[in-house]
């Protein structure tokens, strides 16, 4: 009997020694692995093709477009008359504000004001095309983080398991192993082995993500470049610093700033090198979030474009 005690207690070390160093081993390969998961590396929310379908050189003289327009800013906003102007519409809008007291004009005023009305069409298309494609990209960028925060979820799990059993082995093998040398082997293996699972448990980056994006319109706005991705009456009303309820800045230049010091805690060097203005590479579930709140951002800037074309209706009041 006491020589099958002893082949018990050595099966038994033997068993716990060995679950230890599995458990160890796959603690570290968890924690040193990166796997990149490839799930929509191409956006599928890109338009098939860029247009702009107000397309005219706009000038961004706007000192000498306020002088020659007195007469309309005695009725309408600033920010309307730089809407007009970045539409090409402040000739007409000017000419059936002076005919209009006439009813022998009424085809003219009718012809000017089917432009007008055409134009204004387009501003509403150009602005709900953009803003289309960055709600559809926000939702596809909020997909993907509830899939890798699932997995890290998991992952986590499974190491908190881990652990747990690794603690357990390691309190048995105490009990049972009379041998001090073994004991403290044992003891010190798993103590080892539980820190590493810790230390994976704590690991912010978790798993990774590959994402391409050479259409990618928070670079145009970290830039303060435009390229053709962005419409040319969006970009002016975007950068013309009248517009903005200060006018010391452009609407495009106090995003970029707000992104700087909410995204990335002030850092710019940090933000300039951040994947979310590059065109792709590898995202963790942080420069996921931040993608998706900038995304979000932009939208509204693009939406608030809306008002001032509600405003300017209101002041026109045909």
């Amino acid at each position: 009997m006491p020589g099958n005690s002893t082949k018990y207690k050595t099966a038994l070390i033997r068993f716990v020694a060995v679950a230890i160093g599995l458990l160890f081993l796959n603690a570290c390969t968890v924690s040193r692995k990166s796997v990149h998961l490839m799930i929509n590396k191409e956006s599928y929310c890109n338009p098939p093709v860029s247009i702009s379908w107000i397309d005219h050189a706009i000038s961004h003289n706007m000192d000498s477009v306020f002088v020659s327009n007195q007469v309309l800013s005695k009725k309408f906003s600033v920010p309307s008359i730089i809407l007009m102007h970045a539409l090409g519409i402040l000739d007409e809008v000017r000419v059936v504000d002076s005919l209009k007291e006439d009813t022998a004009n009424n085809i003219k005023i009718l012809q000017l004001s089917q432009r007008i009305n055409v134009r204004v069409l387009l501003a509403n298309a150009e602005i709900g095309a953009i803003a289309a494609e960055l709600d559809c990209e926000g939702q596809r960028i909020d997909q993907i983080v509830k899939y890798v925060e699932s997995l890290n979820a998991k992952r986590t799990t499974r190491l908190t398991v881990a652990s747990l059993l690794i603690g357990a082995a390691t309190g048995v093998s105490g009990a049972l192993v009379s041998n001090s040398n073994w004991n403290k082997g044992i003891a010190i293996g798993g103590g080892v082995a539980g820190a590493g699972l810790g230390i994976a448990t704590l690991n912010p980056k978790g798993r990774k993500i590959e994402l391409v994006h050479k259409r990618n319109l928070l670079r145009n706005v970290w830039l303060q470049e435009n390229n053709h991705d962005i419409p040319s009456f969006l970009w002016f009303m975007l950068t013309e610093k009248r517009i903005s309820n200060a006018g010391a800045s452009s609407l495009l230049a106090n995003l970029k700033h707000r992104w700087i010091r909410y995204q990335f805690d002030g850092n710019a060097d940090n933000a300039g090198a951040s994947v979310n203005f590059s065109e792709g590479g590898i995202y963790q579930a942080d420069d996921l979030h931040n993608r998706s709140e900038m995304i979000n951002q932009l939208q509204a800037e693009i939406r608030s474009f809306e008002q001032y074309i509600n405003i300017f209706l209101k002041e026109l009041e045909w």
